[in-house]
């Protein structure tokens, strides 16, 4: 894998769902929301607001789809797992 730099800061972004999928002339589309809790009076308001919208072709949908996929089996199979090291995941 080559050096990844980020010279840019980019800022990390939460996100709490996936609000819409959709794949169309080879890309697939994600809108992620993030819930957003707003007092008004005496309530809080809960909205979900969107957060990211992400563009990727296939080939990344499907290196997202297998780095997730180690996760979740790291993570959800038996006793808890200690976090992988970067070059475990890649």
């Amino acid at each position: 894998m080559p050096d990844i730099s980020d010279p840019k800061n980019v800022p990390v972004i939460f996100i709490s769902d996936v609000a819409g999928i959709g794949f169309l002339n080879g890309v697939c589309n994600l809108t992620l929301v993030t819930a957003q809790f707003t007092p008004s009076g005496d309530v809080v308001d809960t909205d979900l607001v969107v957060a990211s919208r992400l563009r990727f072709d296939l080939f990344c949908a499907q290196r997202l789809y297998e780095m997730l996929g180690k996760i979740i089996d790291q993570n959800t199979k038996g006793p808890a797992q200690p976090p992988a090291k970067a070059s475990e995941v890649n």
